[in-house]
């Protein structure tokens, strides 16, 4: 700790923020601090000249404010002053400055406390992770945000090299949403222009997952026509043609009532809008869901008069449809399942396709989205897709997990070319704890790229190989343990089966005893 000193005579002249010090009588010695009693003899205090007055006058408050607690000092031009007296007149000299020069130590904590993204951070992020492929007839997309206002999905399909998109008109998990705003609007139709997105072909919207068309209680079937109504018309204001939704749930009641209820709201709804074609989605066909088989769009258009058919389309979701029993890997599977559809549909029905893998086995009804090539589906799938003639100008949107755990996947190079910088780590979980995820969208704009460079390309070749056996052992883990699932559930509904037949049969053998 540094001593302290007062000089024979009192101070007289002071400046109170310790700026100068009056050295008109000639002493050196004076604090613009308090003084603590004598430290030093004041004989080694008078052994200072008139050159230590010239050096005390150098030595001024330090104005950069990066020195620590124990800032450097200034040599004396006099050999003779002592160090200690030196480093105690600065400190002296730093404190009076502290009302005027903030510690360092309070600068950095707001900007620690920010965390705001630099401007190269900014400009880095609003860069597209891919360029869009120009010309070509396969519209590939995926389902992106539309979160601070709905143009800003169109900023979203740019950034991924998306050439067709999806989105949410509005919160898809509650019923009440505040309206359209006229400058939202106004933005997207100008974006949809400047960035050459066709808003009536290129664009899907998803509907409310609360939404049942098919609803057989009258309250609830007037709040889901409501909110459908509501999104029709969103659609046509923003020059949107196709409006995908699922079909619904049967609630337990009879289909072909189902199916008539749901005919009779889409009838409904297309005679209350002028040009939006309302696009059911094809289901897994999970308990009580429409959709899971292609017969059930039959008899549904069958419900709706023909005069409507121009307004009605089916958007062909490949998990969905794969998870219902329809083989879409292989390429006879594929044929068979376009084949039925156009017998029992129409290809001209088909507006739309949703492009996912499946985690869940072949006929599983189960609804488990995979990244591509990596679930049970596999690429040959995809590969059929993106060389089918008759899904030329569709709109194909990605509906893809794209959740990664953070901090993976964010290793940085140092910037000479050398080695990778790992990312900080995050503190510890709970055991059991799931790992906190954020959204890639980096994981679409590779899968686009990968489903576009399947046009053309030899199924049979050596690259196609390659490709097909990495993106395959990527998944291997997960497709067994889902098998295993799958399997074990499968046993159990036999035994349940089983033990359901022997029951029913020992109750009629009991039966037929007691009439005996």
């Amino acid at each position: 700790m540094c001593c302290e000193h007062e000089d024979d005579e009192p101070h007289k002249s002071v400046d109170p923020k310790g700026h100068k010090r009056n050295l008109s009588n000639g002493s050196a010695n004076d604090s613009p601090v308090r003084r603590s009693k004598r430290q030093r003899s004041s004989t080694n205090l008078r052994e200072l000249s008139s050159d230590d007055s010239e050096a005390e006058e150098d030595i001024k408050p330090p104005a950069k404010s990066k020195q620590t607690k124990k800032p450097q000092a200034k040599t004396p031009t006099k050999k003779a002053v002592s160090d200690a007296k030196t480093v105690c007149r600065e400190s002296a000299d730093i404190k009076a400055e502290e009302p005027d020069i903030p510690a360092p130590t309070q600068k950095a904590k707001p900007a620690a406390k920010r965390g705001k993204k630099t401007k190269e951070e900014k400009e880095a992020e609003a860069m597209p992770l891919a360029p869009r492929t120009k010309g070509l007839k396969m519209l590939v997309g995926a389902h992106v945000s539309a979160a601070k206002g709905i143009f800003n999905s169109i900023h979203n399909s740019e950034h991924i090299g998306g050439n067709a998109f999806a989105l949410f008109l509005k919160s898809q998990r509650k019923w009440d949403n505040p309206a359209l705003l006229d400058e939202h609007r106004d933005q997207f139709r100008k974006l949809c222009a400047e960035k050459g997105y066709d808003a009536g072909a290129h664009i899907l919207p998803h509907g409310s997952y609360l939404v049942n068309l098919a609803q057989n209680d009258k309250a609830k079937a007037k709040q889901a026509y409501d909110s459908f109504l509501d999104d029709l018309r969103r659609c046509e204001a923003l020059g949107i043609k196709l409006y995908n939704f699922h079909p619904g749930s049967t609630n337990q009641t009879p289909l072909p009532e189902a199916l008539s209820r749901l005919a009779s709201t889409l009838t409904q709804a297309i005679t209350e809008t002028s040009t939006v074609i309302p696009v059911l989605e094809t289901m897994c066909g999970h308990g009580n869901t429409i959709g899971g088989a292609l017969s059930e769009f039959k008899d549904l258009l069958a419900l709706i008069p023909e005069e409507h058919h121009s307004r009605i389309g089916i958007c062909i979701d490949t998990c969905h449809s794969f998870a219902a029993g329809y083989d879409l890997a292989s390429p006879r599977g594929f044929k068979a399942f376009l084949d039925e559809f156009e017998e029992l549909i129409g290809i001209r029905f088909l507006k739309a396709l949703h492009l996912n893998d499946s985690k869940a086995p072949f006929g599983s009804k189960r609804d488990l989205h995979a990244n591509i090539g990596t679930g049970f589906l596999g690429l040959r799938a995809f590969h059929n897709v993106m060389n089918e003639p008759r899904f030329e100008g569709l709109p194909m949107v990605l509906e893809t997990p794209i959740d990664r755990v953070e901090g993976e996947g964010e290793d940085e190079s140092d910037g000479e070319g050398g080695a990778k910088k790992k990312g900080k780590k995050g503190p510890k979980r709970p055991a059991g704890a799931s790992a906190p995820t954020v959204p890639d969208p980096g994981v679409w704009a590779r899968e686009i790229k990968l489903l576009e460079s399947l046009i053309g390309m030899d199924p049979e070749g050596e690259e196609f190989k390659a490709l097909e056996a990495k993106l395959s052992e990527e998944g291997r883990e997960t497709r067994v343990k889902q098998q295993e699932q799958y399997d074990k559930k499968v046993e159990t509904e036999k035994k349940k089966e089983a033990k359901g037949i022997a029951k029913g049969q020992k109750s009629l053998v009991d039966m037929m005893k007691g009439k005996k």
